[in-house]
Order: C-alpha cells, then structure tokens, then sequence
C-alpha cells in the first residue's frame, strides 16, 4: 500500500515531472484494469485469453515490460482507480464516449461497434422503440449504455433501471427468461453472447458505430499514448488485430451438443447452493474448479438426491462399487460424492499412459470415467489399426463412437460398449467446464491494488 501511495504522489505531483511513460518503465510493470470478457480479458484454467489481453500482451512485450492484469466488478471502480492512478490503462470493452473523453486521455480505436437494444422472441420483431413503452429495461450502471439513454427522448417514460452488481451476461439471461424485457448492449458483444444463450435478439441499433478505445490518466501520458497508439497502428496494418480477434472464435464451446438451456437455468437455482462445497474440494485435492462443477453437472444436474434406474446417486452419480473403491461411505452426502469422483477420475488419469499430454489426458480420464478404461483401450487400439494416433482424443473420439457397433464385437477385447454416450458426455463436460470457467472467473471479487 506505501508503495502505491509513494507511486500516486511521484506521478502527481506538480514538483516532479516525470511523465506516465517514464513512470511505467521504472515500475517495470503495465497494470490494465479490465472487465471480464472475450473481447477484454478472461481465463481459461491457466491461460488468459481476450482480444485486449493479446494487443496488450504483445505491447508490453516489445516494449519489455510485464503486463499486469486487474479484473474489476464494474467500470465505476474501474475509472475511479485509473483516475487515481492505481492502475496505469482501463479496457474493458469500453466504448468512446463524450462523458469520458472528459476526464481521460484515449487510444486510437482496436475495433468498432454499435449499441443495440436486446429483447426476447416476444420483440425479436419490433423496430421502434414505442413498442417498448410498457416494457421494463435495465442497463448496466456507469456505462456508454447509461449515457445513451439520456439521449433517446422515446425512452423517457419507460421502466428502466441501472445496476452495478449485475453482468451482462446475467442480465441477457433474464432477458431469455422474460424476467427483464431488455437493454443495451454492444453489437460485438450480443453476436458472441448469442452462441452461449438461446433467445436472444437484436431488433433495434440505437447508436451510430463506436470506437473502442483504451483509457490512460490525463496526466502527463503523452508519450505513453504516442507510443501504444504506434503499436496500434502497426499492428491493424499488418493484419494482427485481425487475427487477435478471428482467434477468439476457436475459444467458444461447442453449444451445439450441451442442454445448454437447462444448464442456465441450475446454474441460477442450484449452482450457489454448491458453488462453495465444489470449490473448496477442488482445492483441498488440487482439482480444477470448473472441470468439477462441470462433471457434476453433467452427472447430475447439481441434485444432491439424484438417483438413476440403474442405481448411481448423488452429485457425481456414483455406482455401489465405484464409491466403495472410493471410500464413500454415504454416496448422498454432496462433499463425500465429489471427494469420491475427484478420486475415481485422477485414478482414471493414472491409467493413462504418461506419454499423453493435456487435454488429450483429461479428456481421456473423463471418457474411461463414463465408459471404463477397458473400453477406451479397446477405441485407442481401433484407432491405431486405422493408421491413427491413439494419443489424440480427437482421432480416438470416431473409434469410440464406432463401439456401439454389434458387427465389431469380435475385433473388441472388451466387447461392445456405449461409446456414442461417452463421447456426447465428454463434449457436454467441456462445454459445461468453459461456461463454468466464465462463471467462476465473474464471480471473483479480488481487485488487487498491492503493486
């Protein structure tokens, strides 16, 4: 905390000029407040991803400095500590507004992109905004959205209110489920938004293309300006901002085979019933978070009772024998099913042979889980006699599915299995464990201000 204040104090006083470049390059450090998304910052287990992390990243690393990113819950906090100084640049998404053009200096514009007003199947056809007179919107506090809407006389008498606790991934979401009939939103996020949440629609474009920009304090950051926005520059000539962005769409979770509907709507009702109990078995077995709320949601739906007719219950779905072999005394009690199935899948990853690297290991691990290892071996091999890699899940998966196969039986060690299962649940787990790792990710609270 001394070191920030001394940092705050050095770059603002009217003593010392020193400019915001120098400063930067003395701390070493570029610290970049953003909020969470693919088009800002978002990790991804151990990597962060984001079309301004990778401009970012690729900045600081010709300029031979360390990018330091702070994630923070609203652009309230997130302009108040850039104004201050506790951070050096705020992304985020943010559009350039006339209200912040005030206060900040700016960059020259990564993308561009309108403000569309977003509503359910019942509006999905509208195109004035008179058809929303008696509808009830809400726009995210703080945001070019809110300043929008003074400029829009046809919204004066409608319900509208802001908020600085809710997403816009949450509040598209009661949007789907009609809690909410609208609100704003930026074209580029809608269109990624839409992959993730069915029933979603943008009838109406309430704004001109916007620029988005970078923010830097108005304070002495000239030569920092000048140097981000040569960057910029070359970096739109050459086609890598092109490809900053193109590269977010191999990020996105194939929707096409996960409930996704149902999955949203526990995700509201059941998640933060276990969002804690998953977290803290995840750490105390060194486990990721997200990959076990995604088993078991796959396995069970988050239903601490589920039994199936074939006699697995509880969260993880665990059979008599596999929670024996577990040590799980009571396969109903939440923690003893996770604990259980954490065990049963890192056991499964010890079967795999040491050569095989992520993710083709876990994916593995997670289909030996539902299907038994013996099967597994028994697609591996079929892949390999079909010239192959039997290493790779993505060769393997096809051979896995051809399992259910009766007029193969023969070439199978194990017999015939239900393979075509074990891969739609291998999928299904991945979907789930990128959307859960969003989840988890908007849920930190952390703004970290130590540097």
């Amino acid at each position: 905390m001394l070191l920030s204040v001394s940092l705050y104090f050095f770059l603002h006083s009217p003593y010392i000029h020193v400019s915001h470049w120098d400063l930067i390059n003395k701390k070493g450090i570029l610290k970049y407040g953003t909020r969470t998304s693919l088009l800002s910052y978002f990790e991804v287990g151990d990597k962060p991803i984001g079309y301004e992390y990778e401009i970012l990243k690729a900045f600081t690393k010709q300029q031979g400095l360390i990018l330091k990113p702070i994630v923070y819950k609203n652009n309230g906090d997130l302009l108040s500590d850039l104004n201050q100084g506790i951070i050096d640049i705020a992304g985020g998404h943010l559009s350039l507004t006339k209200e912040r053009k005030k206060h900040f200096d700016f960059s020259y514009p990564i993308s561009h992109t309108a403000i569309n007003l977003v509503t359910h199947y019942e509006y999905r056809q509208s195109e004035n905004l008179s058809d929303f007179a008696k509808t009830n919107g809400q726009l995210i506090a703080n945001s070019s959205y809110a300043e929008l809407l003074a400029e829009i006389d046809d919204f004066a008498s409608i319900n509208i209110d802001t908020t600085s606790e809710t997403t816009l991934f949450e509040l598209f979401r009661k949007i789907n489920r009609q809690e909410i009939d609208f609100t704003f939103a930026d074209s580029e996020i809608i269109k990624i938004y839409q992959n993730f949440i069915p029933g979603i629609y943008q009838p109406i474009q309430l704004s001109p293309k916007e620029e988005i920009v970078f923010y830097v304090p108005n304070n002495r950051s000239n030569q920092f300006i000048t140097e981000l926005n040569r960057f910029i520059e070359n970096a739109e000539t050459r086609g890598q901002l092109t490809a900053f962005k193109s590269s977010l769409t191999s990020q996105l979770p194939n929707i096409d085979i996960a409930d996704t509907v149902t999955f949203f709507d526990k995700l509201q009702t059941r998640w933060p019933e276990i969002r804690k109990l998953v977290q803290e078995v995840a750490k105390e077995h060194q486990f990721d978070p997200a990959l076990l709320a995604a088993v078991s949601y796959q396995e069970s739906h988050w239903n601490t009772e589920a039994i199936s007719v074939t006699g697995v219950r509880g969260l993880m779905m665990l059979t008599e024998s596999t929670a024996q072999e577990m040590g799980v005394i009571d396969r109903t009690d939440p923690r003893e099913s996770l604990v259980g199935g954490v065990k049963y899948i890192k056991k499964m990853k010890a079967k795999i042979p040491s050569r095989i690297t992520e993710p083709d290991r876990t994916l593995f691990a997670l289909a030996s889980y539902n299907v038994g290892f013996g099967h597994l071996e028994d697609a591996r091999i079929l892949a390999q006699k079909a010239g192959k890699n039997p290493d790779i899940w993505l060769e393997v998966e096809p051979h896995l599915k051809q399992l259910n196969n009766p007029v193969i039986a023969h070439e199978l060690m194990r017999g015939n299995a239900d393979g075509k299962t074990a891969v739609v649940y291998v999928n299904n787990i991945m979907t789930y464990k990128q959307l859960m790792t969003w989840k988890i990710q908007k849920e930190k609270t952390t703004v970290t201000t130590t540097w």
